[in-house]
């Protein structure tokens, strides 16, 4: 079985668990961005993943995005298909007022999910997760753990 990577060129961006029991893993802002009232803008993570067949990974924003800068997600909840190779970025939304967030903020979580149909096997092995800190697979990395998603990044698989 394949492991599930992440990949990110600075080891600090890397989804982490803030404690042993937690679900989620953190997501940090790779860079400084500004949230304008309704707008929506993809908050860049530096962060990309190769996933098995048959798991996903479900991006919710931090309970406290919301109290702290009046942010959340746009489409509620994102949705990472294991054959997505690019940046993984979160859709945030300003209710109130312009939000300027610093590079390094926590703004997300993601969960690792295996993925159910009643007709087609279930995993039967939980893969481990593997961490790389490379620029350079970084940058290549839809040519390092290539999928047949094809070339389109964010947004692709709309018809």
């Amino acid at each position: 079985m394949q492991n599930i990577i992440f990949c990110s060129y600075n080891p600090d961006l890397l989804p982490y668990k803030a404690t042993e029991w937690s679900i989620g893993r953190d997501l940090k802002l790779a860079e400084d961005i500004t949230v304008s009232q309704w707008s929506v803008v993809l908050a860049p993570t530096g962060i990309k993943s190769a996933l098995p067949l048959w798991w996903w990974i479900k991006v919710y924003a931090r309970s406290s995005l919301s109290i702290k800068f009046w942010l959340i997600v746009a489409n509620s909840v994102g949705i990472i298909d294991a054959d997505y190779r690019w940046e993984i970025k979160v859709e945030l939304t300003s209710l109130n007022w312009e939000v300027k967030l610093e590079a390094w903020t926590r703004i997300a979580q993601l969960e690792i999910c295996p993925y159910f149909q009643e007709w087609k096997a279930f995993p039967t092995e939980t893969p481990k997760i593997e961490m790389i800190v490379d620029s350079e697979i970084y940058e290549n990395f839809a040519e390092n753990f290539p999928s047949d998603r094809g070339v389109g990044g964010f947004g692709s698989t709309a018809h």
